[in-house]
């Protein structure tokens, strides 16, 4: 475990420090182009930089010698320099070099590099040739002594011990770290399972995917502190040693920085943050006063002109998208990133999708408000679309639901309802009074029968109808009077309009009836000649087989 934890913390380090290296340090080179660019004729600038330490930057050519040549030549006499030329003071000596004021650089009798006027920031107005002088003694001095010290023995052995202690620190830190993960992994696990137990019975629970989302962060945070203890591990392990020391100062320098980066932008994301809160706050308000100005219209304690019952559900819900969208309009310019090119990009695509896909549901949702403020519909009437009968199960904002006679659920586009004619047998012409629409059955019957008798047997037969709504009564109208027929259409209504087909069987049956029992022939279909007798059935014969009498279905049940 501890050999598998060390693997990986050794990869890790790793790659973080090839990540930093590459990004916050130059490479180990006595020379580097410094930064702007030459001017035409002109050498370009280098850098030298010896022990990971940046010395001075050489810009004068002396007597055909570039600065790249010149920085390399300090390499090359620094490379060469014994232990016992490190112990040497630093000492300069002044002089003209190719025409130029100038100091030559020495350690001990070994000459190391030589720095001229010439070699000064033309763009920095205020620097001295002493001051670029003094610098770079002091950078001189810095490097020998930490050349003195990489070579020292005794200082390798403390930084690798040192290394080997942080090593250790950052192991047992890690094995900690994984440790906890696991353990929080099983509390997760533990509370998933009892809060499932507990609701599983309730449907959908969203407590699985919160704990899901819990352990995500998890995961994330065990690898950043990974990643955190790996980096200081490595920034730890070069300040031990003169050569790297540069380096694992730039690493710390980096890493605080980055720190102090996530702070401010965290300390800075309050007041907006702050800002965004009361505004949702605020639009939390005024969408509950707004819902409570709808539920009260919706109870009847309140009327507002122009609103109606059947109007409330939808007008609520425009209501509190216009309020919820306004709030956060308002709120959008103080969300932190707002004005970032990732949230830019974001509206941007979020806006040609809904350019490209909104023209057709644009449609649908225009349609459906026509639907629900025309008041045609209301969930549970019983309408016919096109060629759909059925009743309403739900109005939505892009479609309408229908379950016809078999049960079937049939789904209409808003617009489809709209470009339709729509008949509603669960209203009547007035829609105030709420009544249900009139049901009708025509029959065709001779003039050798009186039209009197007529009336009289469609009326009983509607009286048999179960759930006749008693504030209608049943009436009879004369349609027409055609050549062989005289044409009666028996009109009445029920109190349940999605019961309208089994009425209907029903009415025709005992239409059937009452006429067989009076012996009145109905004219259905057309004839040519008038038979002797009239065509109907005899009473004896209204139960023939397979048929089974009233009183034989009595006497089983």
């Amino acid at each position: 475990m501890v050999f598998l934890l060390m693997r990986r913390l050794s990869v890790l380090a790793i790659l973080l420090w090839l990540g930093v290296a590459a990004v916050q340090a130059a490479p180990d080179t006595a020379t580097s182009p410094a930064t702007g660019p030459a001017t035409e004729g002109e050498a370009a600038p280098v850098e030298v930089r010896l022990m990971n330490r940046p010395i001075v930057v050489l810009r004068a050519t002396l007597a055909g010698v570039t600065p790249d040549v010149r920085a390399r030549r300090a390499r090359d006499r620094f490379e060469a320099l014994t232990p016992s030329d490190l112990r040497q003071p630093v000492r300069t000596s002044p002089g003209e070099l190719a025409g130029q004021r100038g100091e030559a650089i020495y350690i001990g009798e070994r000459l190391l590099l030589a720095v001229v006027e010439g070699d000064l920031d033309p763009e920095d107005k205020a620097a001295s040739f002493e001051t670029l002088l003094r610098q770079t003694v002091d950078q001189v001095g810095q490097v020998v002594a930490a050349r003195r010290q990489q070579q020292h023995w005794p200082t390798l052995i403390r930084g690798a011990l040192r290394t080997g202690g942080a090593l250790v620190v950052a192991v047992l830190l890690v094995w900690g770290l994984t440790r906890t993960r696991r353990l929080l992994g099983r509390v997760v696990d533990a509370s998933l399972q009892r809060h499932l137990k507990a609701r599983i019975a309730s449907g959908f629970d969203w407590t699985a995917a919160l704990y899901q989302l819990t352990d995500r962060i998890v995961r994330i945070l065990a690898v950043a502190l990974f990643a955190l203890v790996a980096f200081v591990w490595l920034e730890f392990s070069l300040l031990q040693f003169p050569l790297t020391h540069p380096l694992g100062a730039r690493m710390g320098a980096y890493l605080w920085q980055l720190l102090e980066g996530i702070g401010d932008a965290v300390v800075g994301a309050i007041p907006g943050l702050l800002v965004v809160a009361i505004i949702l706050f605020i639009t939390r308000g005024v969408q509950a006063v707004v819902a409570s100005v709808f539920t009260a219209t919706e109870r009847g304690k309140l009327s507002v002109p122009g609103l109606h019952p059947e109007t409330v559900p939808a007008t609520r819900r425009l209501a509190t998208v216009l309020v919820w969208a306004l709030g956060f309009t308002f709120a959008y310019p103080y969300i932190p990133g707002s004005q970032s090119d990732v949230f830019k990009g974001v509206s941007v695509l979020l806006g040609f999708m809904l350019t490209l896909g909104s023209a057709n549901v644009v449609n649908q949702l225009m349609s459906g408000m026509v639907l629900v403020y025309a008041r045609a519909l209301r969930v549970g009437d019983m309408v016919s679309i096109g060629d759909t009968v059925g009743w309403v199960e739900s109005l939505g904002p892009l479609s309408v639901r229908l379950v016809n006679l078999r049960q079937e659920q049939v789904t209409l586009p808003n617009a489809v309802v709209v470009g339709s004619a729509v008949h509603n047998y669960s209203r009547s012409g007035d829609i105030n009074q709420g009544s249900a629409a009139l049901l009708s059955s025509k029959v065709t019957i001779g003039y050798d029968t009186p039209w009197r008798q007529v009336h009289a047997m469609l009326l009983n037969a509607a009286r048999q109808v179960p759930g006749l709504d008693p504030a209608t009564a049943p009436f009879v109208l004369q349609r027409g009077l055609s050549d062989f027929y005289v044409e009666y259409e028996l009109f009445f209504a029920i109190e349940d309009p999605r019961r309208r087909f089994f009425a209907l069987s029903t009415l025709h049956a005992a239409i059937q009836d009452e006429f067989n029992r009076h012996n009145v022939q109905i004219m259905s279909p057309h004839f040519v000649l008038q038979p002797k007798e009239p065509v109907m059935v005899p009473t004896e014969q209204w139960h023939a087989p397979p048929a089974t009498p009233p009183a034989q279905q009595r006497s089983d049940g």
